[in-house]
């Protein structure tokens, strides 16, 4: 078969997981094109869907926090939908153009706008092309629902529960988790993981991700940790920041803490392996990622909207526990590894949680339905 995989540029998990999607399909002989929505829409609308959403989450999170909640109030009332695909279709002339030339045999949509796009087209120009979402985060925005898809791939059992209500049949709901790519699907214990790093074996690992773009209380908790060193070795991944790679680089030679400072990697499914814990903001992508490799969370500034709405269901099934205060965060590692049965119970909750075939299974379950 040859599928059709569409995301959008709204922060890299999206990205991430239509690629998962892709070598699930690969490794099975199927051709899989991997392609930005919005690369067939105009500059200002790309730049305000794209950078806006960045900016926005950057530097107002509560407003992002107040949009989201509005918009997930509003977004099915009948005029609204109705302004919203009349202006999604004036920008998507040329994304229409591009459906219609590569004819693929389904496609799967791992943001929502592509998936009302094609979903809001007539029938005669659908031509019964099986269409199908993939929700990349643990709750599922009123953005998600459409009428016309034809099967939904959910994180756990609430979103399957939310589209339902929404009106999709139950039949076209699959609780099969967020999609990683393979090398997110094997696990091994941190120790073993810390010796194919060369790292010391005989120190607990804490891996602190700062995500793509490298944002976060970073700094601040490394300069907390250098004041009262915890009881561990510090992993840190800066990402696409290589300010914030030079500044924890000084601090680290300033002060002499047990820290081994990364810019952007490609290998964090390693790094992973050898944490016994991963501070992280709860990204839908970065949270599926560890919980595939069966770690537990410090959960750090979530984004007010899907990045909250993760962190509730994170804590709810005891597989993470928050720092609100980054001046807390020797504090909470030293009570943390201290007590090895309460981590050891927050492992075991993670590995419960994961989710590591769910590419492969999302892929035959469009086989079948294809």
């Amino acid at each position: 078969m040859k599928l059709l995989i569409l995301h959008v540029s709204a922060g890299h998990g999206h990205r991430r997981a239509a690629e998962a999607l892709a070598a699930a399909a690969k490794a099975h002989q199927h051709t899989a094109v991997v392609r930005d929505a919005l690369d067939f829409v105009p500059a200002l609308f790309r730049k305000t869907y794209a950078a806006g959403y960045l900016n926005l989450v950057r530097t107002a999170p509560e407003l992002w926090g107040y949009l989201f909640a509005q918009t997930n109030r509003k977004a099915q009332r009948p005029a609204e939908r109705r302004v919203r695909t009349v202006f999604n279709k004036l920008n998507a002339l040329s994304f229409y153009r591009f459906l219609s030339a590569e004819q693929p045999d389904a496609v799967l949509c791992t943001h929502f706008l592509p998936l009302e796009l094609i979903g809001s087209l007539p029938p005669h120009r659908r031509h019964n092309l099986p269409l199908f979402g993939v929700v990349t985060d643990y709750a599922a925005h009123a953005l998600w629902y459409c009428d016309s898809v034809n099967a939904y791939y959910v994180a756990n059992e609430e979103v399957r529960r939310q589209l339902r209500r929404k009106g999709q049949p139950a039949t076209g709901l699959v609780n099969t988790g967020i999609p990683v790519m393979p090398e997110f699907s094997t696990r091994t214990t941190p120790a073993v993981g810390r010796e194919r790093l060369g790292l010391r074996t005989d120190v607990p690992a804490v891996l602190v991700l700062s995500g793509s773009y490298g944002v976060g209380p970073t700094l601040e908790l490394l300069r907390a940790c250098a004041a009262e060193p915890p009881p561990c070795q510090l992993l840190v991944v800066a990402g696409n920041n290589p300010e914030l790679e030079q500044a924890a680089q000084q601090l680290l030679s300033a002060t002499g803490l047990a820290a081994t400072i990364y810019g952007f990697v490609d290998n964090i499914h390693e790094l992973m392996d050898a944490a016994d814990l991963v501070i992280s903001k709860p990204g839908g992508l970065s949270t599926a990622e560890t919980l595939a490799k069966g770690r537990p969370m410090m959960i750090v500034e979530p984004i007010p909207g899907q990045e909250q709405r993760n962190a509730e269901w994170l804590l709810e099934n005891g597989a993470a526990v928050r720092l609100h205060e980054a001046a807390d965060t020797p504090w909470k590692l030293a009570t943390l590894l201290a007590a090895p049965a309460r981590l050891a119970a927050l492992t075991q909750q993670a590995e419960h949680l994961g989710r590591p075939t769910a590419a492969a299974d999302i892929l035959a379950d469009v086989l079948r339905r294809s």
